[in-house]
């Protein structure tokens, strides 16, 4: 191309920062994304700012926190900031007083839905963005220990969770 890319019907001269398609250099290399510091963040990458994420991390690991207990929690509490994470992992609050254990997937997806009050399919959204950012941000090792103290399906889900 002999002449610059110009905007048509602007009024005075070529807009600082436009470029035309013989400006652009499709050799650029990608930038690697950088590896998300806890829970929090990697969640945010999947789910954006719209969504309150401390309620839905409180939703998705609270009914699992009996299951867990131990070395697979605190893998887990060590990804969250402090203040949420002392909230996951005392025992005596109301609000896992009032969360019942789940049986199965079905029943934890309902009890998610519940806390969470959204219906089960964005509920299943979010476990499934939980445990895919959480994978992102534990340790290799402590992964299958968890799994193993999941209930069979929700094992499956925690393993398939990418």
């Amino acid at each position: 191309m002999s002449n610059p890319y110009q905007p048509a019907g602007g009024v005075g001269g070529r807009l600082p920062g436009t470029l035309g398609p013989a400006d652009l250099d499709g050799r650029a290399e990608w930038v690697p994304l950088r590896r998300p510091r806890d829970l929090l963040e990697a969640l945010a990458m999947r789910l954006g700012s719209e969504v309150d994420l401390a309620r839905v991390v409180l939703a998705v690991l609270a009914p699992l926190r009996a299951s867990l207990e131990g070395e697979p929690l605190g893998a887990l509490t060590a990804t969250l900031p402090q203040d949420l994470a002392r909230e996951l992992a005392d025992a005596d609050l109301n609000l896992n007083a009032r969360v019942r254990a789940p049986a199965g997937a079905a029943d934890y997806v309902a009890e998610v839905s519940r806390l969470v009050l959204h219906p089960p399919r964005r509920a299943a959204e979010y476990v499934r963005a939980v445990f895919a950012a959480a994978k992102a941000v534990i340790a290799a090792d402590a992964l299958e220990p968890i799994a193993r103290r999941l209930p069979p399906d929700l094992a499956a889900a925690w393993r398939a969770a990418r």
